[in-house]
């Protein structure tokens, strides 16, 4: 039996089409269904099921062996194995092959014979349904099983405990996305669970409460570890998004190993439309913290949505190991849906974990508030990684930003303080440590600082932008960062190391020459390298990142030490050991992209 994961290995080389027949939901297959599995109804026969992922995490290969003896009393092995994608939870095309006994002692494919064909379908985990279908001469009469797991399973470590039954009363069934699929309702209302046996969609706007600003009334939204949101997928550029309304809350609480995925429906199996950026809006969340648009704050992609207020502590719940994928909603030209757009979001709010993938859009975006992120990735994203605007003041830490090889790109950060007043207050005044950057040899700046904005910068790896690493656009954004010998405050940059790019600095409109470089290099630790700390081919360092005390000793900047975590290294990771590449197990790993 020790043998065995090493044949399982070798499906993976193996690509099998996918049907309609392949049935889809939220129940995803992991390592968590790895086991012994038996039937009460036959005195505990079963199967050993292996569950082998993907390189990319994205499907892999459902095995499952039995050990059995012939009337002659001779021993062999009964096999299923296929190549399964990320969403699918049944196949009625599994073949059933017979291989002699024995253990495969290197690895190669060992000569089988197919005998039949099994239909598999995952309920639960710790329900596992197997129809076989036997061929004539096979010596097996058709039969069913209907297992369970052997000793039970730990709901922390299988989240997939309920077996679908039907939609709840606030949703309506949704068949064209699968058997287990349920339409959510354009608003949803009081206390409401969305569970991960269920594949949800979204159509148009799906908001949470109405504004409590405008009257109406807070609601609250719980979605389980493991649970799958879809758009409709219908469209290249979609509105199909989650927005979370002024005053209400959303607890998505996803785990390392089961994280929440919001993604495009073109995702599912059976499919006729590849996944692209575009096809999902993505979540919203709005709040009642300081902006310097209040009161008059208005999403720019949708005039019903309003925020803003006066409560730097304002909670709008939890949101942690959350996957966004292929969003960005374009209403016009630079009116847009982003992956997370977070309009006036207080710092009682948790953040963490959390992953664009693919956007069309900036992976993740503030409209004021103070709200504080923490473990984010912006793989393949459409414009910019990190956007703030309209008086932001919250804090970012533990970021990545990996645009190898991906279509489209505008900025690693793009920062701004109002795009109607710059000296407008608040003025925006995020800081950030511990992130890095990497273009993808396109796009235009690293760090883009402009409209009057503030913020400080720790500990910041930016590599790869075709413009500049660094740039200060508008005279009101060097006004307010103050003379390069002399500077105020309110924009600075300590342990910020810089390379690869097609210019060092930019000095933008407004302007003078040599300012950007005269306050980028006049600055504790800031580095223009001579050599990338990144490896090869990765975005992780090149052994151990460069090092840099963070917080440095004497920063004039607020709150350091009330949330940050100290480091004493430069960008994300603190080397390229797995125990320090914090994104394993719940983001997508970098795949090139055409």
């Amino acid at each position: 039996m020790s043998a065995m994961p090493r044949l399982t290995r070798l499906a993976l080389a193996s690509a099998i089409a996918l049907a309609a027949t392949h049935a889809s939901a939220s129940v995803r297959m992991s390592e968590a269904f790895d086991g012994n599995w038996f039937e009460p109804a036959s005195n505990g026969r079963g199967v050993s099921i292996d569950w082998i992922p993907a390189d990319n995490r994205q499907g892999g290969t459902f095995f499952a062996a039995d050990y059995v003896y012939d009337n002659a009393g001779n021993p062999f092995w009964i096999t299923l194995q296929e190549n399964w994608s990320e969403f699918q939870f049944r196949s009625t095309t599994v073949p059933v092959r017979r291989f002699a006994a024995g253990t495969w002692a290197a690895p190669g494919a060992p000569a089988g014979t197919q005998i039949g064909t099994a239909t598999v379908t995952v309920n639960s985990c710790n329900s596992i349904t197997i129809s076989y279908t036997m061929n004539p001469g096979s010596g097996f009469a058709n039969r069913t099983q209907t297992l369970q797991r052997l000793g039970g399973v730990d709901p922390a470590a299988c989240v997939y405990q309920q077996e679908f039954t039907a939609c709840p009363s606030f949703a309506t069934a949704a068949p064209t996305y699968g058997p287990r699929a349920c339409r959510l309702p354009a608003t949803i209302t009081g206390d409401t669970t969305l569970t991960n046996n269920i594949t949800w969609v979204m159509e148009g706007k799906v908001q949470v409460g109405t504004d409590v600003g405008q009257g109406g009334t807070a609601a609250t939204l719980r979605i389980q570890p493991g649970t799958l949101l879809v758009s409709t997928g219908a469209s290249a550029n979609s509105f199909d998004h989650l927005a979370v309304n002024r005053g209400s809350k959303i607890f998505a609480e996803g785990t390392r190993d089961f994280p929440i995925i919001m993604t495009s429906g073109n995702e599912l199996p059976g499919s006729p439309t590849a996944p692209a950026p575009g096809q999902l809006g993505g979540l919203v969340i709005s709040g009642q913290a300081p902006a310097n648009c209040n009161p008059n704050c208005v999403a720019e992609w949708d005039s019903t949505n309003r925020y803003g207020g006066s409560n730097p502590a304002d909670n709008s719940g939890i949101v942690r190991y959350m996957q966004v994928r292929y969003s960005g909603y374009i209403f016009t030209a630079n009116r847009e849906l982003n992956a997370f757009t977070f309009n006036a979001v207080g710092n009682g709010t948790v953040l963490e974990h959390l992953q664009a993938f693919r956007g069309q859009d900036d992976g993740f975006e503030f409209f004021g508030g103070t709200a504080n992120l923490r473990y984010a990735v912006v793989t393949c994203g459409g414009d910019d990684g990190f956007d703030w605007d309209e008086g932001y003041a919250g804090k970012i830490q533990f970021g990545l930003v990996d645009n190898r090889g991906c279509a489209g790109e505008d900025h690693g950060f793009e920062l701004s303080n109002s795009p109607t007043n710059a000296d407008a207050t608040p003025r925006a005044r995020g800081t950030v440590a511990n992130v890095t950057v990497r273009g993808n040899g396109g796009g235009r700046d690293g760090l883009q600082l402009n409209s009057g904005t503030g913020g400080n910068f720790y500990n910041v790896l930016i590599e790869g932008f075709n413009r500049a690493c660094v740039a200060i656009e508008g005279a009101a954004t060097a006004t307010a960062a103050g003379p390069a010998n002399a500077l105020t405050g309110v924009l600075t940059a300590n342990n910020v190391h810089i390379f690869g790019c097609t210019s060092n600095y930019r000095d933008g409109s407004g302007v003078s020459a040599g300012y950007t470089q005269a306050w980028f290099t006049g600055q504790t630790g800031n580095t223009l390298r001579t050599a990338s700390a990144l490896k090869p081919g990765s975005v992780l360092p090149n052994g151990n990142a460069p090092t840099a005390t963070f917080p440095p000793a004497g920063a004039n900047a607020p709150g350091l030490n009330d949330w940050f975590v100290p480091t004493d290294y430069v960008g994300a990771f603190r080397s390229d050991a797995p125990q320090d590449n914090w994104t394993l197990g719940w983001a997508l790993p970098f795949v090139p992209q055409p």
